[in-house]
């Protein structure tokens, strides 16, 4: 792609010079007029890192972004590179969306926030089961043995919303899991359905977690750490993939990573479905509506990530962008804060199976997007488990 030279030159000896305002107007009118540039975008954002009085539009700086965001989507262009700079962006976005806005969080906060326990956290795990009656049996039995491990530390309860009637409720409270029945479709319906009963529950914070989705023991602990220090939503970006039929295990690294349409490079950063974290705060600032009237089969990760951005602001970001409150001498860190999975040494896990929601097919359309770790996998006992399917 080409670049606007001459008008970064300019812009960067401005920033090395000091004059903050005029690098930040050069940056600004470019990129409205060239919205792809990257090198102008990068240079956007490290002259606001040194000073951010020199935007006196935030405005713009959010509808750069979009553009800079639907450009590279348009033209297939991997943005996963950019991610650290679109974090830091969306930080500023962020705290000026605090700055501005009538504060209805904060105070919400300020008169609903509680203090989480380190020492007993209690997560509520949400999922929804259809058909696929092994796997459902394989999943519950591996998140009781889970749940024991973790005790007394870390309190797990599971909520699993069933459309089969008896069948699904037998497999269901067989082991222990707290059983609601509702139709199948729309599937949002079906998710928000179980979200209204987790409502009468005692929860510090909810997983969300389809019914094939396998977190290890590690990231349990790991939320019960963040929820703890304050964090009201988390997520990660990458994650494994194992197909049942194929015994192929690959690792996705998340969207961007590659320059072919399938990886949605508008999407950088964004964490995925399997194992997203909403802190019991979040959810009641939300009234707990994460799909309320949305009536779809597709696209639940988008709409529960659009409601959250309407409702509070929250935008992706790097845990090193996330928004520090402290209110009553508790802390709070906001945003969608997006972690990975390799950066952390730890293995979550969504198997294919049949009826996927999302086949495995989508996730290795581009070998810039997924590794093949099937062998590195197999010298271990980190899919032991699926031996019993």
């Amino acid at each position: 792609m080409r670049f606007d030279i001459v008008s970064a030159n300019q812009a960067e000896m401005a920033l090395k010079s000091g004059n903050f305002f005029r690098s930040f107007d050069i940056c600004r009118n470019c990129l409205k007029k060239t919205p792809g540039d990257a090198l102008l975008y990068i240079i956007m954002a490290r002259t606001i890192s040194r000073s951010p009085t020199a935007v006196d539009s935030w405005e713009d700086v959010a509808e750069i972004t979009a553009s800079f965001l639907d450009f590279n989507r348009q033209k297939n262009i991997q943005t996963f590179s950019l991610w650290h700079t679109l974090s830091f962006i969306n930080s500023c976005l962020i705290s000026n969306h605090f700055s501005q806005s009538d504060g209805s969080l904060i105070n919400f906060l300020k008169q609903n926030g509680r203090q989480v326990s380190e020492n007993k956290v209690k997560l509520l795990i949400l999922t929804c089961v259809w058909k696929r009656h092994e796997l459902s049996r394989l999943f519950f039995s591996y998140y009781e043995e889970l749940g024991k491990k973790l005790s007394p530390d870390i309190d797990i309860q599971i909520i699993a919303v069933g459309s089969e009637g008896e069948i699904s409720r037998s497999i269901c409270e067989e082991y222990g899991v707290h059983y609601l029945e509702y139709p199948n479709q729309p599937l949002s319906d079906k998710w928000q359905a179980g979200l209204n009963y987790a409502r009468s529950f005692a929860f510090d914070a909810l997983v969300v977690l389809g019914s094939d989705d396998f977190i290890c023991e590690d990231t349990f602990r790991f939320y019960s750490k963040q929820v703890s220090k304050g964090a009201l939503f988390l997520g990660f970006q990458d994650c494994y993939l194992h197909d049942f039929s194929s015994q192929k295990t690959i690792y996705w690294k998340g969207y961007g990573a590659s320059n072919e349409q399938q990886s949605q490079p508008h999407r950088v950063g964004e964490t995925i479905g399997l194992g997203r974290v909403l802190r019991r705060e979040l959810l009641e600032f939300m009234d707990f509506d994460l799909w309320e009237g949305m009536g779809a089969n597709k696209s639940l990760d988008g709409i529960m990530k659009n409601k959250i951005i309407g409702k509070t602001g929250f935008l992706p970001v790097k845990p090193v962008h996330g928004f520090d409150l402290k209110l009553n001498g508790d802390d709070y860190l906001l945003g969608m804060l997006s972690f990975r999975l390799k950066d952390l040494g730890l293995f979550d896990v969504d198997v294919k199976v049949s009826d996927n929601v999302t086949a495995f097919e989508k996730y290795i359309t581009s070998t810039n997007v997924y590794d093949d770790v099937t062998l590195e996998f197999s010298k271990n006992d980190r899919l032991d488990f699926l031996n019993n399917l």
